[in-house]
């Protein structure tokens, strides 16, 4: 059952909601001058240069090889596969090599003995 409202009708507050609801109200006004300070603050700070400066203190700005498009990146991607399997290559044929190698100086050995 819903009360009319009227100006005869009355409410009354306990101390108890009335230190509450200020105690509340006290907090939201300091939490908006504490964010009013922090973005001043945030305002007067010098502004970076760059991000990748901090990431990689090394390489300068535009030492950064990043591929503008999707095609380009697959491109290189392909490259670097292509210069792996070159390396496997050269490496398996130094192995075959070295194998060599080691077969002469055992051959060497026995000769000597």
């Amino acid at each position: 059952m819903a009360q009319e409202l009227s100006p005869d009708t009355k409410f009354t507050l306990s101390i108890q909601t009335i230190i509450g609801a200020s105690m509340g109200i006290a907090s939201l006004v300091g939490m908006w001058y504490m964010l009013q300070a922090d973005i001043q603050e945030a305002k007067e700070l010098p502004i970076p240069l760059s991000l990748f400066s901090q990431e990689y203190p090394s390489k300068g700005i535009s030492d950064f090889n990043w591929s503008p498009s999707y095609e380009q990146y697959k491109q290189q991607v392909g490259n670097l596969q292509e210069n792996q399997d070159d390396l496997y290559e050269i490496i398996e044929g130094l192995q075959d090599e070295i194998k060599a190698l080691n077969q002469q100086v055992i051959n060497l050995r026995i000769a000597v003995q």
